[in-house]
């Protein structure tokens, strides 16, 4: 099938990853980068900025999850795909094109969080999608499997 995508030898929706990493890459654009670049570091601001963002991710692991009919939690994490090449992206234009310091751990930590992010997003999306489903069909079987 054309909908499915095989990764680690498991089957995922290629839609729920789509649909999740849009919203976490939106999120990621429009608060990480645009809110991020005008308000300044350690201050309230920046602190709304991260919360927000953090929100935005979370938001796409769990449309992924809850989209998702098999390996949910797979699906939720590969969300954060898009979102780390931004990081890099990000770093790389700040590093070679502003000039400023960057750490050098500072994106393998993005990418944690990221997945870290997702993934939680991801167990939110499982607990909503169980309650989507239907209690009039007794053969249907709801997937309890966390995509592991």
């Amino acid at each position: 099938m054309k909908s499915l995508l095989y990764v680690f030898g498991r089957s995922v929706e290629r839609r729920a990853i789509v649909s999740g990493a849009l919203v976490s890459l939106a999120a990621a654009v429009g608060i990480g980068v645009v809110a991020g670049s005008l308000i300044d570091e350690q201050t309230k601001g920046a602190y709304i900025v991260n919360g927000l963002l953090f929100a935005g991710l979370m938001a796409g692991g769990a449309i992924a999850a809850a989209k998702s009919r098999q390996n949910p939690l797979l699906a939720a994490t590969l969300t954060s795909g898009p979102v780390m090449v931004l990081a890099v992206i990000v770093q790389l234009i700040r590093r070679f094109g502003a000039g400023e310091a960057v750490a050098p751990l500072g994106l393998p930590l993005v990418m944690a969080l990221s997945v870290s992010l997702a993934t939680l997003g991801g167990l939110v999306g499982i607990r909503l999608g169980r309650r989507r489903q239907s209690l009039l069909d007794p053969t249907e079987r709801p997937d309890t499997s966390l995509g592991l």
